[in-house]
């Protein structure tokens, strides 16, 4: 949200704003900040739309192509059923709005044959660029596209290049939009940095475990249901294998998120939804199918309303939820903070390009020269936060570095430092 806000004003991405952040959620983000401000309603709500939208995407897909023995909206209903097991699903995020492109992927490449057009190989790879180019881990479904290619199709050497060369394809054309306007390294080092072989969990593992352990449960179930089921047509089994390798590669993409929260998960949304209608549908009766499925919703209403209240075991969502630190009192401020807490931008304008604090680290100890010295200053200095907020007390090494910087700023605390008159 806070990228979005510098962005729409007009502040270029890894140049005037640094943050480990894909460059199209950066874009996106900026759009909704233009449109809803700092609305976390308005947030929700687009949040909420991508998430139907997703459903009728999938449930298409399922109906046109005969995925499954029978036909129905179920598949769509279950997607909506356990993208609604946490609350933060519904917010606006890199991996939801990846996930829509990846579907699309999806759909292209159930319909590929022997015959299909070279063309829609060029558009799959086309659309998993713009889903990387929105989250840098789906890049992983590189190699879901592959297997993919060679399950329903003979693809030659050719065709695999002419995918890729439709991967490749929107990230050259953003390089060479960064390359123009002196930002390519920029670009290169801080999307790179968006992922992470040591993720920041801001739940406990406990709570995670709480909140998975029912479609975790129910995945397994109907996976192992599906291979023990009746028979399948070979395309019907090829889906089936497809939506395997789906939730093996949506666990490497999990492990290079930079940080864990509910909404990551969203990935396992198709398989679980492909699964679950299929174990539902195998249930010789209704009335039985029937209730398993009020159960599946009764289930989840029952753990959003069990982990948010005090009744049964309350998900401790204090690191993920941002809220005003209580003995701060500055509002309509333009501020700096210089560290990770970012609660403290609430009722204030957020300023200068640092909002990454791994990305500032390394600006800062790079400073070994004149030259860089002077442009970390300059950058300070186009902004002038009227506040600096120094949490961890890691400002005043910095202001040995830079004497001129340090006489622009008093302090009485060592938290809070003014900007002088």
């Amino acid at each position: 949200m806070l990228v979005g806000e510098r962005v729409a004003e007009g502040n270029a991405i890894y140049k005037e704003v640094f943050a480990g952040i894909a460059p199209f959620s950066a874009w996106f983000y900026a759009g909704l900040d233009m449109l809803f401000g700092r609305s976390v309603l308005g947030y929700a709500l687009v949040g909420t739309v991508l998430l139907f939208l997703q459903a009728i995407i999938f449930n298409t897909l399922l109906l046109r192509r005969d995925f499954l023995l029978d036909r129905g909206y179920v598949p769509a209903m279950l997607y909506v059923f356990f993208g609604s097991i946490s609350f933060d699903c519904f917010d606006v995020s890199p991996v939801l709005l990846s996930l829509t492109f990846l579907l699309l992927v999806l759909r292209q490449i159930v319909t590929l044959t022997d015959s299909t057009p070279d063309q829609t190989l060029f558009t799959i790879g086309l659309y998993l660029g713009i889903a990387t180019l929105f989250h840098l881990p789906s890049s992983i479904f590189l190699f879901w596209v592959s297997i993919g290619l060679g399950a329903f199709r003979s693809t030659s050497f050719r065709q695999h290049l002419l995918f890729l060369f439709g991967f490749a394809f929107p990230v050259l054309l953003l390089a060479l939009y960064f390359f123009w306007n002196d930002s390519l390294i920029d670009f290169v080092v801080q999307y790179f940095n968006s992922i992470s072989f040591a993720p920041k969990f801001y739940l406990s593992i406990q709570d995670f475990i709480i909140l998975s352990v029912f479609p975790i449960l129910f995945l397994v179930l109907a996976v192992l249901n599906m291979f023990s089921g009746r028979s399948l047509t070979n395309y019907q089994s090829y889906c089936r294998q497809m939506m395997l390798f789906w939730v093996v590669a949506s666990v490497f993409s999990l492990l290079l998120c930079k940080y864990w929260l509910p909404f990551q998960f969203i990935l396992f949304l198709p398989p679980l939804a492909f699964f679950g209608t299929y174990y539902l549908f195998s249930i010789q009766r209704k009335w039985i199918s029937e209730l398993l499925f009020l159960s599946i919703l009764g289930g989840i209403a029952a753990q959003l309303w069990a982990t948010r209240t005090e009744m049964i075991y309350p998900i401790d969502y204090s690191q993920a939820i941002i809220t005003k630190p209580s003995n701060f009192d500055l509002k309509n401020e333009k501020i700096w903070v210089f560290g990770e807490n970012h609660s403290y931008y609430i009722d204030n304008k957020p300023v200068t390009p640092y909002f990454d604090w791994y990305i500032t680290q390394n600006r800062i100890e790079k400073l070994n020269n004149y030259e860089a010295l002077l442009l970390f200053y300059n950058q300070i200095e186009k902004d002038k936060p009227q506040f600096i907020i120094d949490q961890n007390k890691k400002l005043p090494p910095l202001f040995e570095r830079i004497p001129l910087l340090s006489q622009k700023y008093s302090t009485k605390d060592s938290l809070i430092y003014k900007l002088k008159e």
